[in-house]
């Protein structure tokens, strides 16, 4: 869920986002809502037209970033 948070906040889209991972981007915006709701947090504003981070998705992409990251190399090390 972490990936697809900073994935889908670094392209704006979930469609982007699904195409990436060839999923459909309803699997993408549900994983994006569990997120949300285990967090108790909107993350992204949502309109028809636009996606944009709250100032709280801002600041939770900021500190999960490096930790993203760093799973992201563990697991090509691992590997």
């Amino acid at each position: 869920m972490l990936q697809t948070f900073a994935n889908v906040a670094r392209r704006g889209s979930f469609a982007a986002v699904s195409r990436e991972e060839g999923v459909d981007p309803s699997s993408v915006s549900r994983r994006i809502a569990a997120l949300e709701q285990a967090l108790d947090l909107m993350l992204f504003e949502r309109t028809t037209r636009r996606l944009a981070l709250t100032e709280a998705g801002r600041i939770y992409l900021d500190r999960i970033g490096p930790i993203v990251e760093g799973l992201a190399e563990a697991t090509d090390t691992a590997r």
